[in-house]
């Protein structure tokens, strides 16, 4: 190391010499400064700063403070644009050298001086009387409403220099920026997606219904992953007479909530005089960092309903991805005096590294227009069959753009016309197809190619105790196939068992909505007990890296299994099966039996498999008991339910009888301002004598990363119950109280407590039965708790958790208290 450190230093220092060389070969001119609020003078961060008519741009820091280096000696232009959303665009005359400070206006209406006199806020006197008349307001107190909505999606990437043209992955399509634009502010944008919409929306207060139909819908452009969930978002509708908006998972105070006084400053004005008079009231955040609104809203002087409101929020709002995001509602009367929603515009902007100097993210914007509205007629019955909410006719997307011309409200912009050639030459283009098989192969670990995909590619190796060094291939079909069959297989080889392992299954949908499907599945490979589905697969190339402690619970499975599977409903499924499963002993696990005088060379259970899940609107569920799309972070309407029995029975040609049955309930709940809780609970029953592994284990992780699903401070199989009781629970409140901390608040951590526990017991049969348990494994007597805290949504991404164990432990290697990392994208 020292010799190394000897050859480095001459070798920076000579690289020093060569840059700063280059420095004064090159004349560069400087400008800096600072962009802050002209109200409250705080600063402006992420600030769109550039030379106008040019790609010389930058963004402004946390701080509001930005840099502009133009290497030249001299301006291409003397006008410099800063622009941010939200606030009115400033041009400033700069010259060489300049150091300047730009004050932003929040774009909102400039209302006269006002002179206010001693005692209460005039605007409050307004916000009583609106409060007082919210409940005639609210369109949700009618009986029953319909109306017709056009909606139109697009999104733009933005912000788009000369550097982000030139990287490596977007060079060879330069014909691509043909198609890309200027705002009126000088942000450069290129349309890459669009989204048009027709629907029809029914409401019923009693019993409560919301329905959506989606009579027609059109998806032009490249339509990625997350854009799809950016794109989600964006068809909400906030009613603003509820007390909390949820936005991007967040809620949001509502400018019209019952303790307003308690979240915002309000300011007054009036215009117009009789049945023309309105109020005009602008709000601001009580703190500069609460997960609150900064606007205005126009109110009807005679019934104090809504008629337009603007509402705002930007990047110290801790909200992840968002630079800002606006949303724009109008309103017209309708009927006997109820004003209801007549349009809404949407627009975020958002970015992925919210510290990038270019900035380069993507517009998101939404316009929608409703009318044709019905209110308090004789509800349509039939809209309102089934539990969806939002239903899309069959035929939807096959309409042509003759039929969009014709039924479309206004007309598509020359970006938007241009968007479908765009994405044509790109499909085209194999250079595109290429680097977008390799982003997708990075991002998920599986590669397209033709019908289907091959990986994981991150199981391709492994190391771990039994196998030594383990190599994999496999591959699976690829998603919305138009054949009705699908599936995936692997082959793997351990090199220290010399062993082959094998997997393999298929499903065959049936019916015309694809909700009946029968599958097989077969697999001959390692497994590890008490190992949970969140945790990494057990052949991950990380897990060979990552595991803490020794593991001797891993085992051989030879497992097949056929189903029968079919959905109830939306978020309703029931699977009927038979499974065939027999496990033996590696070289590092021994099947003991009668005082470890015998050994078993195998235990096998064959059986039958009844499983019923339920889960509220979801679209995406399948038969599978334990599930990691189930682990995903969803608010429903009801918990989540799932009930299953296993039976398996000599008879069928195994050699261990039982009954299984287990129940599990979870659910995410919002908490208002104090952020969100999640619980889950879980209860097992296995009546029989049999030996450890059909047992209960609870879910342990040997693992340096952190797993929700398990208990983080126990070994694997420490632990066995025939009868038991497992709960979770968790409270995260966001930035409640990390942005209430000075300068922590600029790193928008955000604080949670957990729980989880372990009730459970051997019944004496098993206690006393021939088939003895492993050395290191104890049936349960006390129960077991983990307790901590933890922080999350560090660098975005990040969560650490602090994790106390409050049993004490005979085994060597175990620890009291702990630290663990987890990974997870989150709003």
């Amino acid at each position: 190391m020292i010799q190394l450190k000897t050859y480095l230093r001459p070798l920076a220092l000579f690289l020093g010499l060569i840059s700063q060389s280059w420095c004064l070969l090159g004349q560069t001119t400087a400008i800096s400064g600072r962009v802050l609020e002209q109200t409250s003078r705080e600063p402006v961060p992420f600030a769109h700063v550039f030379l106008k008519g040019t790609q010389i741009g930058t963004s402004s820091r946390l701080d509001g403070e930005f840099q502009l280096q133009v290497k030249s000696d001299h301006l291409p232009t003397d006008t410099m644009v800063v622009s941010s959303l939200g606030y009115i665009t400033q041009q400033v005359v700069v010259t060489q050298h300049t150091e300047i400070e730009v004050m932003l206006e929040p774009e909102m209406k400039v209302m006269d001086d006002l002179v206010v006199t001693a005692g209460e806020n005039p605007a409050y006197i307004v916000m009583d009387q609106i409060i007082a008349h919210k409940n005639s307001n609210n369109p949700d107190r009618l009986q029953n409403y319909r109306c017709e909505e056009y909606s139109n999606i697009r999104f733009d990437l933005n912000h788009l220099t000369e550097k982000v043209k030139n990287n490596f992955l977007l060079r060879p399509f330069d014909y691509i920026w043909d198609k890309a634009d200027t705002t009126g502010d000088g942000v450069s944008f290129l349309p890459v997606l669009l989204v048009e919409k027709q629907s029809e929306h029914y409401y019923r207060q009693s019993p409560l219904k919301r329905k959506s139909l989606v009579r027609a819908k059109q998806v032009t452009g490249l339509p990625g992953p997350r854009i799809l969930e950016f794109v989600e978002e964006l068809y909400f509708t906030p009613n603003v007479y509820e007390n909390y908006m949820v936005i991007l998972e967040k809620n949001f105070p509502s400018p019209l909530i019952d303790n307003y006084q308690l979240h915002y400053e309000y300011y007054l004005d009036s215009t117009g005089t009789g049945e023309d008079k309105e109020y005009t009231l602008q709000f601001l955040p009580k703190r500069a960092r609460d997960l609150a609104f900064k606007g205005q809203m126009t109110v009807d002087s005679a019934s104090y309903a809504i008629k337009s409101i603007s509402l705002r929020f930007d990047i110290m709002a801790n909200v992840n991805f968002v630079r800002s995001y606006q949303v724009e509602q109008n309103y017209r009367e309708v009927g006997s005096g109820q004003w209801m929603l007549a349009e809404s515009n949407v627009l975020g902007d958002y970015t992925v590294v919210e510290n990038s100097s270019d900035l380069t993210g993507f517009f998101g914007r939404k316009r929608a227009v409703f009318d044709h509205y019905v209110i308090d007629t004789a509800a349509y019955k039939k809209a309102y069959d089934g539990v969806e909410v939002i239903e899309e006719q069959a035929g939807a997307g096959d309409y042509d753009e003759s039929y969009w011309a014709a039924n479309r409200v206004g007309t598509l912009s020359l970006q938007e016309e241009g968007v479908q050639q765009m994405v044509k030459e790109l499909k085209q283009d194999p250079a595109f197809v290429s680097r977008k098989n390799i982003v997708v192969g990075v991002a998920t670990g599986y590669v397209p190619w033709r019908w289907m995909e091959i990986g994981d590619f991150y199981t391709f190796y492994s190391n771990n105790y039994v196998e030594d060094s383990r190599l994999k291939f496999g591959f699976r079909t690829r998603e919305k196939l138009d054949f009705p069959l699908s599936g995936s297989v692997y082959g793997a080889y351990g090199f220290r068992d010399e062993r082959w392992k094998y997997g393999l299954q298929a499903a065959w949908r049936l019916g015309q909505a694809d909700d009946t499907r029968v599958g097989f599945r077969f697999k001959d490979d390692i497994i590890q007990l008490g190992r949970s589905v969140n945790a990494l697969p057990i052949d991950h190339i990380l897990t060979s890296f990552v595991q803490i402690g020794n593991t001797v619970s891993r085992v051989y499975e030879q497992r097949w299994s056929g189903y029968l599977e079919r959905d109830l409903m939306t978020g309703m499924v029931a699977r009927l099966g038979y499974f065939d499963a027999m496990m033996s002993p590696t070289d590092t696990v021994q099947f003991y039996e009668m005082g470890q005088t015998h050994t078993a060379q195998h235990y096998r259970a064959s059986g039958l498999e009844v499983t019923f899940k339920m889960s509220w609107l979801n679209d995406n569920l399948d038969g599978d008991f334990y599930s990691r799309p189930d682990m995903k972070k969803e608010f429903r309407r009801f918990p989540d339910l799932g009930l299953q029995w296993l039976y398996a029975d000599r008879g069928f040609g195994g050699n261990v009888s039982y009954h299984k049955l287990t129940g599990q309930l979870s659910q995410y709940l919002r908490t208002k301002s104090l952020g969100y809780f999640h619980y889950r609970v879980e209860v097992g029953l296995t009546e029989g004598t049999v030996p450890y592994p059909y047992l209960n284990t609870p879910f342990a992780n040997q693992l340096v990363l952190y797993d929700d699903m398990a208990f983080n401070l126990m070994h694997y199989l420490e632990y066995v119950a025939d009868r038991y009781v497992t709960a979770h629970i968790q409270q995260h409140f966001d930035g409640l109280i990390m942005d209430k901390i000075p300068l922590i608040n600029r790193l928008k951590w955000r604080s949670f407590v957990f729980a989880k526990g372990y009730w459970g017991s051997l019944s004496a049969q098993n206690r006393s039965s021939s088939y003895d348990l492993p050395q290191q494994t104890v049936g349960i007597i006390d129960p077991y708790y983990e307790v901590g805290f933890g922080l999350e949504n560090i660098f975005k991404i990040a969560r650490v958790d602090f994790v106390w164990r409050l049993n004490d432990t005979t085994l060597p290697d175990s620890y009291q208290f702990i630290v663990k990392p987890s990974f997870r994208f989150s709003f």
